[in-house]
């Protein structure tokens, strides 16, 4: 209901837009506009741009919008703008799969956080009901360590090297406990290592999350379960972890599944899953084979570099770059047919525009820690 309001509203402020002058298709970087990144409208835009990046992606966490860290906009010369966005963003606690919406999932922990930039080109034409990402990419690393261990020593830290064999010693053990508890019937198995936190109790101790894929087991003989086919897909993501020593040992293991993604009427979704009504011409579409852009994961950058890190702090920089062209004048941007366009309706696109910000941006940010802002 809030975004059938939402979209609504943003319908009303397209139709009082006057419409462009055709020479306006053919404007230069200089000439496009520079909204406020904290402008209702930017706002919203960049919150539909997220929800599209996250749904295009099939690895890692859902990324909550942060802030808007920049934004240039491009009336078309109909009804329709393209958004050129620079998204702070940071990891939450669903995974990718769980196809939750962002604003529904929480960041975790200082100590595990994820974060990084997203650039995003985001086509709209409210009129048409078109919302659309034609390309993103974005930049993502962990937390320093050095800056964690000054304010918190003995926190866990997030690792991204997964080869110590104590790690899968955790999930394993973990693993077999979740299957003991779990009803007969089906059997869980690893499909992926998603997240590792190590910490100290009577030695190294590690805290784990990772995908699993099921297979059945026979009635007869509850204990007797097929290996999972070699297509199988996660079902669900576990969090797990070992301590204590040789003499006393603690195990935990508990998941959450996914929701079943059946192809069914829009009239037999549940009601949170419904698709909005405005939306239809562009959420019903099926999906494009080819993902619309990437997500580099970069390593921390106080690893390995102490005596650098006491001298000074280490400049933390995001190379987020995404284009879809390099005419200086653009190119026309062909959207997919079922968005029912004629060809003098389809946008331009531009080189994605670089430089220095406008003075109303960056936005606020909803997470202000310093440990989780891209500079």
């Amino acid at each position: 209901m809030i975004l059938t309001l939402s979209l609504g509203l943003l319908v009303l402020v397209h139709s009082a837009w006057s419409t462009s002058p055709p020479g306006q298709i053919l404007q230069t970087h200089p000439l496009l506009l520079k909204p406020s990144c904290n402008d209702s409208r930017v706002l919203s835009m960049a919150g539909f741009a997220l929800e599209k990046i996250n749904e295009d992606r099939k690895e890692g966490y859902i990324f909550r919008l942060n802030r808007v860290a920049d934004v240039r906009e491009h009336h078309q010369a109909g009804s329709g703008s393209v958004y050129y966005l620079t998204l702070d963003v940071v990891d939450t606690n669903c995974h990718v799969l769980s196809k939750k919406n962002w604003k529904d999932c929480e960041i975790g922990q200082f100590f595990e956080s994820v974060y990084g930039q997203c650039k995003a080109i985001f086509y709209v034409n409210l009129p048409r009901r078109i919302l659309d990402l034609p390309a993103y990419n974005c930049t993502i690393r962990p937390v320093s360590r050095r800056e964690l261990a000054t304010l918190c020593p003995d926190c866990p830290v997030y690792i991204t090297n997964f080869s110590d064999p104590r790690i899968f010693q955790t999930v394993s053990e973990s693993l077999e406990k979740i299957n003991k508890e779990t009803t007969v019937g089906k059997a869980f198995h690893l499909f992926k290592v998603t997240k590792v936190l190590t910490y100290w109790v009577r030695g190294p101790s590690y805290s784990v999350e990772f995908l699993v894929t099921e297979s059945p087991c026979t009635k007869s003989l509850p204990k007797k379960c097929l290996p999972p086919p070699a297509n199988a897909q996660p079902v669900g993501i576990c969090k797990g972890s070992l301590s204590g020593d040789h003499i006393k040992k603690y195990v935990s293991g508990t998941c959450e599944f996914f929701q079943s993604q059946p192809t069914l009427a829009p009239e037999s979704h549940p009601p949170e899953h419904q698709v909005p009504q405005q939306l239809a011409s562009s959420t019903d579409a099926p999906p494009l084979e080819e993902p619309k852009g990437s997500v580099q994961l970069l390593p921390d950058p106080s690893v390995g570099k102490f005596e650098d890190f006491q001298e000074k702090r280490p400049i933390v920089t995001f190379p987020v770059h995404v284009s879809l062209t390099t005419e200086p004048l653009g190119e026309v941007l062909h959207l997919p047919s079922h968005y029912l366009l004629e060809k003098e309706e389809l946008p331009i696109v531009l080189p994605f525009p670089e430089g220095l910000r406008s003075n109303e941006c960056p936005g606020p940010a909803e997470y202000p820690n310093s440990l989780i802002l891209p500079p």
